[in-house]
């Protein structure tokens, strides 16, 4: 007989959200979840269709109340917006018009943000992959540059040697959590590669270390994630310290969520609920700690945070026009509209909100019906919408699908069709920020 192993009591560990396939087509359930009042056939009839809206106060209003959310009277807090959640030069510019900074991850980006006016020490230049020349036009006009790698710093030293101040740098970190981590950037504070590259960097005095950073992840539903990833740095700012290094600013990078609806299977069990002042609980997480570390920065810590989709998501809707009805396997009601996945590369993954608006001679609200919406490329995945719940359609209804602000534009396809125009609501009424392509 076998000898029996003692009884384990079973354990549940709670693990956050941290990553999924941006690719793969799958089913999905809709509510509808639209916030601006506009005449959408006016503005298609004027702009074409399929068009992107964009709504200048609903951006305005979300960057203010997550910056609002992350303020206190311990620390400064600066919001860099990630430029490739969504580069069009409006929104960039109505950003910093709020007065936030630009994180960038390529010199496409750092090109944008200077051109857009951030000045260089607005801007943090993030991603495992900088070429020498970017490092050094960005080392050399001020911006903060957060180190990813040994190579990378190699490459920092040589270009510093050769300028006349020290240049102003940033260490990005790692750290495992769950059962996943974003291993692939930064120095493995697992295995000590952190502490290394705190002691080559004090060793150095053409670098000045300024900022400590990580990223956990993306749409982040759990906020102990950033608990953890505050105290993470606070300890490497005290080995900083200990080796005379001096940083003043903590930058734990973006992945808070937005009010859009995440796909069951990637949300928390029994679903997720964003509405009201849902960034207050990471915003208390990261304060409570960072309060009792402020001698570790210089005595008044500076928090930067790198959000994308959290402010940029909401703003933007895409009106689609239905172009023809049809029985799916004899049974299921379905209709193509002229927008697909080349246009709205997140519906794999979101709920995003989708309604009918009213056209012509057409009464909005009716009895609502299971319907599937496609899209119009010549490919069978190209699916907006299985089983969603909409009034009767009919050729030439408009839809329109929410929260399309956050990686649709820089994602998106001239895949069989050219992309659309998009129009800003702003004070003035109607403007055109990108005209269709031909």
């Amino acid at each position: 007989m076998a000898e029996q192993k003692a009884y384990e009591a079973p354990t549940i560990t709670r693990l956050p959200f941290v990553a999924f396939d941006k690719h793969m087509p799958h089913e999905i359930s809709v509510e509808p979840d639209l916030d601006e009042d506009f005449d959408a056939a006016i503005l298609m009839e004027r702009f074409g269709s399929p068009l992107y809206v964009v709504s200048e106060r609903r951006l305005r209003q979300d960057y203010r109340a997550f910056r609002d959310a992350f303020t206190d009277t311990g620390f400064d807090t600066r919001v860099a917006y990630s430029i490739k959640t969504n580069y069009l030069p409006a929104i960039g510019s109505i950003l910093k018009d709020e007065g936030a900074w630009a994180e960038v991850v390529s010199g496409m980006e750092y090109e944008l943000a200077r051109a857009l006016g951030y000045a260089p020490a607005q801007i943090i230049f993030n991603g495992p992959h900088k070429t020498r020349a970017e490092l050094a036009r960005a080392l050399g006009e001020g911006a903060l540059v957060n180190i990813d790698g040994f190579d990378e710093l190699a490459r920092v030293e040589e270009i510093a040697a050769a300028l006349p101040a020290p240049v102003r740098i940033g260490l990005r970190v790692s750290f495992r959590h769950g059962a996943m981590g974003w291993t692939k950037f930064g120095f493995d504070d697992e295995t000590g590669d952190s502490h290394k590259a705190l002691a080559r960097i004090a060793s150095n005095p053409r670098l000045r270390l300024e900022l400590l950073h990580c990223h956990t992840g993306t749409f982040v539903l759990v906020e102990e994630l950033y608990a953890k990833a505050t105290e993470r740095l606070i300890a490497l700012a005290k080995r900083a310290r200990q080796l005379g290094l001096a940083p003043t600013m903590i930058d734990l990078g973006g992945g808070f969520p937005s009010s859009n609806t995440l796909r069951p299977e990637y949300d928390l069990p029994g679903g997720s609920q964003r509405r009201g002042d849902f960034w207050f609980p990471y915003a208390e997480v990261i304060g409570r700690r960072l309060q009792k570390a402020g001698a570790l920065f210089g005595g008044r810590p500076t928090l930067v945070l790198e959000p994308g989709r959290a402010v940029v998501d909401a703003c933007t809707q895409l009106l689609c026009t239905v172009v023809a009805r049809k029985t799916v396997d004899g049974r299921q009601p379905a209709v193509v509209v002229d927008a697909g996945v080349n246009l709205a590369p997140t519906v794999c993954y979101y709920n995003h909100g989708l309604s009918r608006t009213a056209g012509p001679g057409r009464p909005q609200p009716g009895r609502r019906r299971t319907i599937d919406v496609y899209g119009p490329l010549c490919m069978q995945t190209d699916r907006l919408r299985e089983q969603a719940s909409l009034p009767p359609l009919a050729v030439g209804d408009i839809l329109s699908i929410s929260h399309v602000g956050a990686y649709c534009h820089s994602q998106s396809m001239q895949f069989i069709q050219t992309r659309p125009a998009t129009v800003l609501l702003g004070p003035d009424g109607p403007e055109v920020i990108r005209q269709r392509e031909t």
